[in-house]
């Protein structure tokens, strides 16, 4: 607007020049010259002080800086770790809580209007820096902050007492690069999600650095105060006042660096014992029950002290032992959205908690950093370091087995099946629309597939294997004596079994896998179409959602248009199309265990027969 006003004014000047006296017409463009610059300049400032104003009353809305404790924020730590500070700042544990702004969202804010379940309509836009959303009968609201950078973006609105966050009803998938409600981007049922979630309840916790809640404790109303929004440096090191204090003297510096290196004023986590340093994760990447003073003061928790003073770490088998005892056993659904029946974890963000079951954190000295590294790794590796990927992070402790891996696997050198952590890390921890590796290192056991629902390694791979081939190799292999199993366990695949009757985590964990590069390799993609096909009429939306995208990488499905979200007449004609299309591919082999017959035809009546036997699905979301 303000060069818009300069350049007419400007314009209106040269017209007049061509019409009037040389020296007249000079002089009435250097008046309006001044005339339009000044106006200008008045209407910039203006639209300045209207800025400034928006952002005094942003910073007034958003968590406020903590003023005690030691704390200094990562720019403090630039100047002297100027290597270390940029791979932190490229990491997503940095952008996981940020204030709103045009420069850090993905998602466009381009004028779009979504439209939502109770028939509000959210017209976003940008001005300048700042993010807007016009709320139909509600109106203007300036979206304060933003969570998640890896796969999705949710976004924040200014509650209407204190400070208090809430969240905006939808949601956008960077993959899909659209919007979505914000309850289609978790695994829940159909009585989830019905009251906007507070930021200042469930995020926190672990979303910032040194977060305080800080409720009244008599209006509930929240006054949240961080260190730093996003996970920083100090959430890793501890408080940073005493160190930059002490090595502003350039003599302290020198003499670390000639020494052993070591700074008693910070902390480092790969120089703590191994307990303390997989708590500096686990204060966030673990299932805990804080104490009841959290709501007003935060977790306490500072790098290097035990994490038990300040959180404790919950475990399936001590839940009714625990602090939080009458919490959980008023909530009948706490145990199953966390933990598979047999205590594993099953949701993703909860990492510790795995560790903590592993043989080889409790016998050896397995902590996080044996694989993982903030500072020398891919951000989009899952901070695996760069020396610790395929077998390395296994064999630097197993080093006779790395002698011969195949010995070990039983299968061939270099193949997905003589990879560590595929055998005993496999993806049956849900999250964020995918399946991830469980944490808690174990081994394959058809037992655990009957006793809990959840796949086995070897199945997640051999997807066109039944549960008896998968008893068979272990026995004959491992001496590990086969279980009881059902005429179908012995007959069907275990995938299809999944599928027709596994629960819905269990159905997108199958979903998943049947898009793995690797379970694909192994197992052949021909004959699973009409999976994926019939669980793009599922319940759940993020069943729905995982299975498209595996479908999408089976031939002939690669430009298959399909909306999880849409409506149920939609979904049911873009599932007749795809069957209509894997109709006229080429027919798999006879696969009895797949339910294809000896013409190569699917044996669609025997899926449905053995999804009518289903039993009811309780209502369910896991927690991730």
């Amino acid at each position: 607007m303000e060069s818009l006003l300069v350049w007419t004014l400007t314009g209106v000047a040269v017209a007049l020049l061509l019409g009037r006296s040389r020296a007249r017409a000079s002089l009435l463009v250097a008046t309006v010259l001044v005339a339009s610059t000044a106006a200008g300049h008045a209407l910039w400032a203006a639209r300045a002080r209207s800025r400034e104003r928006s952002a005094e009353a942003l910073r007034a809305r958003v968590p406020q800086p903590v003023g005690d404790g030691g704390y200094v924020t990562s720019n403090a730590c630039r100047a002297c770790h100027p290597t270390e500070y940029a791979t932190w700042h490229r990491s997503y544990h940095r952008s996981m809580t940020q204030v709103a702004s045009a420069s850090a969202v993905r998602a466009p804010f381009a004028g779009e209007t979504l439209r939502s379940d109770d028939g509000k309509s959210y017209h976003l836009r940008r001005d300048g820096d700042e993010l807007w959303v016009d709320i139909s009968g509600v109106g203007a609201r300036r979206i304060a902050m933003m969570t998640g950078s890896h796969h999705m973006q949710a976004f924040w609105l200014p509650g209407e007492r204190g400070n208090a966050q809430i969240e905006f009803p939808f949601t956008y998938v960077f993959d899909d690069r659209r919007w979505v409600p914000r309850r289609d981007v978790f695994l829940v049922g159909r009585e989830y999600g019905k009251d906007p979630s507070m930021w200042n309840r469930i995020c926190i916790e672990c979303h910032v650095t040194r977060g305080q809640p800080r409720f009244d404790a008599r209006t509930d109303v929240p006054a949240s105060a961080a260190a730093e929004l996003g996970i920083a440096c100090e959430a890793c090191h501890g408080p940073a006042a005493q160190h930059v204090a002490a090595n502003a003297s350039p003599f302290r510096r020198v003499a670390l660096h000639d020494g052993d290196g070591i700074d008693a004023t910070i902390v480092n986590p790969a120089r703590l014992p191994p307990a303390r340093a997989s708590e500096v994760c686990g204060q966030c990447h673990g299932i805990g029950c804080p104490p009841e003073s959290w709501l007003q003061s935060g977790i306490r928790f500072r790098p290097g002290q035990p994490l038990a003073e300040s959180k404790q770490i919950l475990r399936q088998a001590t839940l009714q032992k625990s602090a939080c005892a009458r919490q959980i056993a008023a909530d009948a659904s706490f145990a199953p959205s966390r933990y598979w029946s047999d205590g594993m974890v099953r949701v993703s963000g909860r990492e510790y908690n795995a560790l903590l079951e592993s043989p080889c954190h409790q016998h050896g000295a397995m902590t996080c950093l044996s694989c993982h590294s903030m500072h020398a790794s891919d951000p989009d590796g899952w901070q695996l370091a760069h020396d610790r990927d395929g077998n390395a992070a296994c064999t630097q402790c197993h080093s006779a087995i790395a002698q011969n891996v195949s010995a070990h696997t039983h299968h061939a050198a270099g193949s997905t099946g003589s990879t560590c952590y595929n055998c005993h890390m496999p993806h049956t921890t849900y999250g964020l629309l995918r399946a991830m590796r469980s944490h808690q290192v174990s081994v394959p056991r058809v037992q655990d597939t009957l006793a809990t629902g959840r796949p086995n390694a070897c199945n997640l791979c051999h997807l066109d294997r039944t549960l008896a081939w998968t008893a068979a190799a272990l026995e004959r292999w491992w001496k590990l004596p086969p279980p009881s199993l059902t005429a179908e366990q012995r007959t069907v695949a275990a995938s299809v079994l999944d599928v027709a009757r596994g629960e819905a985590g269990v159905r997108a964990l199958t979903a998943w896998s049947m898009g793995w590069s690797a379970a694909r390799k192994t197992s052949g993609a021909d004959w699973m179409a009409p999976y994926l096909i019939e669980l793009l009429d599922d319940e759940y939306s993020a069943v729905r959602y995982i299975a498209y995208h595996s479908l999408r990488g089976i031939s002939g499905f690669e430009d298959f248009a399909y909306d999880y979200v849409g409506t149920e007449e939609a979904r049911f004609a873009a599932q007749r199309e795809a069957l209509a299309r894997f109709s006229r591919a080429r027919r798999p082999a006879a696969r009895a265990e797949l339910l294809f017959e000896a013409d190569g035809r699917f044996a669609r009546g025997e899926l449905e027969r053995l999804m009518a036997e289903r039993r009811e699905d309780d209502e369910m979301f896991l927690a991730e």
